[in-house]
């Protein structure tokens, strides 16, 4: 159930510096569901950017990733008192104590999707919360390179009055640069029929939410109450 660690290790600084200027995409939905407890864990945290937003809500988050690079970056520019990063295999952990289990755009990338899901499901303590996010596409399971390159582009001038011209430029350069676009030439997305069927199943009554680029899951383990 692992996937390649070194997936994101060709680009994983400017990859941190690309979501630093996307501020809460990462984190504002899941925080939005004001679920707060003592411990969460962030499964495929990156650099860290859901998880240091998390400790704001929970007495302990722990964040894992398979890329070391990524976790070196969270260390460095995400430490909080209350965070633990570590490079491991959430697939490969054993602990069913967590009051919010969480996956930003990450299941995508693992071979077996259903038997992802429910890795997740099993490290939810009973009244706790499983959350994930998932980027989904009607039209192809693997966008063309078009689909984000023009995007960039068209784009470009918004950007620019949001964050200033260096930092939109950085943004258009990345969009267009080889080791990035190669990682996303290779992702699989599921349609959002496709994402509610499998996830039904392992999460039943699980509620939707549609971000535009992918649907947002939650669902919350009745057992405890």
């Amino acid at each position: 159930m692992t996937v390649d660690p070194a997936l994101f290790d060709r680009f994983a600084i400017d990859y941190d510096h690309f979501v630093s200027l996307q501020p809460g995409q990462n984190s504002a939905w899941v925080r939005g569901l004001g679920v707060t407890g003592e411990r969460a864990i962030d499964v495929g945290c990156g650099s860290g950017h859901a998880a240091e937003r998390l400790a704001d809500d929970f007495g302990y988050v722990l964040g894992v990733d398979l890329s070391e690079p990524m976790i070196e970056i969270a260390r460095a520019s995400r430490a909080r008192p209350n965070v633990e990063y570590r490079v491991a295999d959430a697939f490969a952990l054993e602990d069913d104590g967590f009051d919010l289990v969480y996956s930003h755009t990450m299941m995508h990338h693992l071979p077996d999707y259903r038997a992802g899901l429910e890795q997740l499901k099993s490290l939810v303590r009973p009244g706790g919360t499983v959350a994930v996010v998932d980027n989904v596409c009607d039209l192809y399971p693997t966008p063309p390179r078009r689909a984000y390159t023009v995007g960039a582009v068209l784009g470009f001038p918004r950007e620019v009055r949001r964050i200033g011209w260096r930092e939109a430029w950085f943004e258009l350069r990345f969009w267009f640069s080889k080791p990035w676009l190669e990682h996303l030439l290779s992702d699989r997305y599921l349609s959002r029929a496709q994402f509610r069927l499998v996830y039904d199943s392992v999460f039943p009554g699980a509620q939707y939410d549609d971000l535009g680029f992918a649907l947002a899951m939650r669902w919350t383990d009745e057992r405890g109450g």
